[in-house]
């Protein structure tokens, strides 16, 4: 079983030679491949100590079991943070069957174990590629969904009674990397704010015996993948060599999936200010369409650095969702 799926990082943006001489001008994404074994906020934690800043933040936790590719914001890069959670995601999983534990991974306490002699290769592929599409099933026992105000794993941990909200969940491209006798290993994507462990548990109901997740790993989270990102380790020692490294991605190049458009002179001062001067609306309302565009992004023209984020709402018209400073 091979968990890596690391390739060669991919240079995304031309950095300057010692961009670290003061780091909290540091502004963008960092694109971390998370080890095993840690939780999402030790990752952030050990970034704002590499980067000697405290603002860092992430786009979307993973297990402390699960590693794999963690879009990280940081100073300026944390406005972004809505855009980047909203995109798709993919992932290698793996299913241990013939066991179901509370927290639908092997983590957990076994609930019940139950012969696995009957599957085969062909059973097995069979019912895993039925789940795909929207489904309307439970979220995890043991996740950080919040019900009357508490999340649902404390009242787990607190054997407290609760009603498990459901959920929409969507999941496609479902394919097979190696299938055992009891377990299996697979790819697959989903949409945000699916739940990987409750694909495995439906797919271990579908089987008969049970099932849960025994490794995961995120290889794309929409528009980045696993082999733009670098491990802490990487960036540590990228960052002491006075560079940022492959895995940052600067903040005019963070949302490639958003149409931008490009201002100067007293627009661009005006923008600063929180306005939208007359000349960029007229840009907008060209530039803009509502039945694929969500936002716009604004740059500078000169410099090109990202200014603003714009959407539009009924009733007001464009309106300014974050304007970004860099001092």
């Amino acid at each position: 079983m091979n968990w890596s799926l690391s390739a060669k990082p991919t240079i995304l943006a031309k950095v300057p030679t010692n961009p670290m001489t003061n780091k909290n001008q540091f502004n963008g994404l960092l694109l971390v491949d998370k080890p095993s074994g840690i939780s999402s906020h030790d990752v952030v934690a050990r970034l704002r100590r590499i980067l000697s800043t405290r603002g860092v933040g992430h786009s979307g936790t993973l297990d402390p079991m699960a590693s794999g590719l963690m879009a990280c914001l940081v100073n300026e890069g944390t406005k972004l943070s809505q855009y980047i959670l909203e995109g798709d995601k993919g992932y290698r999983l793996r299913a241990q069957f013939g066991i179901r534990t509370d927290t639908l991974d092997t983590t957990g306490e076994t609930l019940e174990t139950l012969p696995t002699g009957h599957l085969t290769r062909e059973l097995i592929l069979s019912e895993a590629l039925k789940l795909q599409g929207e489904m309307e099933v439970e979220v995890p026992i043991y996740s950080a969904i919040k019900v009357q105000g508490k999340k649902l794993y404390e009242y787990a941990r607190g054997e407290q009674e609760v009603a498990i909200p459901k959920k929409v969940m969507k999941f496609w491209d479902v394919e097979p990397v190696e299938i055992g006798a009891d377990w299996a290993e697979f790819d697959i994507k989903c949409s945000k704010g699916s739940y990987i462990r409750t694909w495995i548990d439906l797919l271990g109901k579908a089987l008969g015996c049970g099932a849960a997740m025994s490794g995961l790993r995120r290889t794309w989270s929409s528009p980045y993948k696993i082999d733009q990102a670098q491990t802490l380790e990487q960036i540590e020692a990228s960052v002491k060599g006075g560079s940022l490294g492959p895995a940052f991605v600067p903040m005019e190049l963070a949302l490639p999936q958003v149409k931008r458009i490009r201002i100067k002179g007293q627009d661009k001062v005006l923008l600063g200010n929180g306005q939208i001067s007359h000349d960029l609306r007229s840009q907008l309302i060209s530039a803009f369409n509502p039945d694929v565009d969500q936002y716009i992004q604004v740059l500078a023209q000169e410099g090109g650095e990202l200014l603003a984020v714009v959407g539009l709402e009924p009733g007001r018209g464009f309106v300014l969702r974050r304007v970004f400073k860099y001092s």
